[in-house]
């Protein structure tokens, strides 16, 4: 819905949202304070002006009675798709693969060795906004995870991580506009890969208040996961799942013409078989005894888990630069005294009225749960929470990237179109011993 919200992520005039760029009249329709295309229009006689406002008035009545019926049927209003390449390299204490032997001479500092994570994924996504009529809207995302030796496949007769992987997901959004002040809007989807299957569901509530400059959000995700777990010798041990319940409570808020605020907080419950499946523990058996001064076990997970977070944003546009700045911080924290520190800046900044680059740099800070160890000393119970997960071990990460965007509705005529292109690159690292490199390719189009 339209309205006073005149603040817009990308920097874009704020016309642009209202699609008032190419015709806005003035006070109670006044002809003589017109503006088309951003040239003023010479005022006219009275007569001539009488008879231009009632041709204006009629079309644009005709014009709304138009948009009406069209808006009755099923349309694709706008169509996003990217392609994006994806390459991690590192060492994780979790992984087995060509991992070096473990060194006899015990030293508490180098327990064990780290495994190779190296991965190659390629990643190609396609996102449809269809209105099925005036107040019902559908956002329908398909991604696609083409993984290198990242993840266990459940028809592997051996216990060695696959040397490729698929995924695929459908999530959609359904949303009813039920007034001008309440959205109602359902999740659903499920996700596919080897071995774990994924169905989700939840509800939303979206309230519209003070002209809209005001929204406020409820919403709710119950996820089931269901997947075969694998030993270490890689038997299949069956069947086993997890549930998850997601609620959040989120706001946005204009501040003034240029100025931005959201922020929200959320709680999630988790309950199941919370482990992964495919990561290892080290084991320090007693000196001495026959065999491997190191052996391997699963990882054990707490049954149940809570994890909240909080995050906050605040977005400004420099109208003389044609800049919008996002500044960001979220905090994350769990039972099990896990916490995080997640810092981000976005710098949009429009080289033309159809070119615009955004530039922007992320900084994270986190705590290891109680129970992440690089090892186990044998005897222990096997019961005993164990993970050696690098993804949960404490550390720093940092995160830049750049994307340039065309727009072509922006250029002359000649080129003119209702679509768009993007190429982004990306690059992260972390302290632990992994760093990732990411392109991606993107194209849009508004029907």
């Amino acid at each position: 819905m339209l309205g006073p919200r005149v603040a817009r992520a990308d920097g874009a005039p704020a016309a642009d949202i209202a699609g008032l760029g190419e015709l806005t009249l003035g006070p109670l329709g006044s002809v003589e304070s017109a503006r088309v295309e951003g040239r003023s229009v010479a005022p006219m006689p009275d007569a001539a002006a009488a008879r231009q406002r009632r041709r204006t008035a009629a079309e644009l009545e005709e014009a709304i009675a138009a948009d009406e019926d069209k808006a009755d049927g099923w349309a694709v209003e706008d169509m996003h798709w990217a392609l994006g390449g994806f390459y991690q390299n590192g060492l994780g204490l979790q992984s087995r693969a060509k991992a070096t032997t473990f060194t006899h001479t015990f030293d508490r500092t180098r327990a064990n060795e780290r495994g190779i994570e190296e991965a190659y994924i390629l990643e190609p996504q396609l996102l449809i906004n269809l209105r099925q009529n005036k107040r019902f809207r559908h956002e329908i995302y398909l991604p696609v995870d083409i993984v290198s030796a990242a993840s266990p496949d459940g028809v592997d007769l051996v216990a060695t991580a696959s040397r490729a992987n698929e995924s695929f997901t459908v999530d959609v959004t359904s949303t009813y506009q039920t007034s001008e002040l309440l959205d109602f809007s359902f999740r659903y989807g499920f996700h596919a890969e080897e071995p774990l299957r994924s169905f989700d569901a939840g509800p939303s509530l979206t309230f519209h208040l003070a002209e809209n400059n005001t929204v406020v959000t409820l919403s709710a995700l119950i996820v089931s996961d269901g997947f075969d777990p694998l030993a270490l010798n890689g038997k299949d041990l069956g069947y086993t799942s997890r549930s998850t319940f997601s609620g959040n409570l989120s706001i946005s808020q204009i501040l003034s013409p240029t100025t931005l605020f959201d922020a929200s907080i959320g709680t999630t419950e988790q309950w199941g078989t919370l482990s992964t499946g495919w990561n290892s523990v080290a084991v320090r058996n007693p000196p001495g005894e026959p065999g491997d001064l190191y052996t391997r076990t699963v990882e054990r997970f707490p049954s149940s888990r809570n994890r909240d977070a909080i995050f906050a944003r605040i977005s400004q546009h420099i109208p003389g630069t044609h800049t919008t700045i996002k500044g960001s911080y979220r905090f994350y924290w769990d039972e099990n005294h896990t916490t995080a520190h997640t810092g981000e800046v976005q710098i949009f900044q429009y080289l033309t009225p159809w070119l615009y680059v955004r530039a922007h740099g992320r900084l994270h800070q986190q705590k290891a749960p109680i129970f992440w160890t690089t090892y186990l000393q044998a005897p222990f119970k096997e019961t005993t929470w164990r993970t050696s997960d690098s993804d949960l071990e404490t550390l720093v990460s940092r995160e830049a990237g750049l994307k340039l965007v065309l727009l072509r509705d922006k250029v002359g005529k000649s080129w003119r179109g209702p679509d768009s292109f993007d190429v982004s690159y990306l690059r992260y690292q972390r302290s632990n011993s992994l760093h990732a490199d990411f392109v991606s390719l993107g194209y849009a189009r508004t029907f």
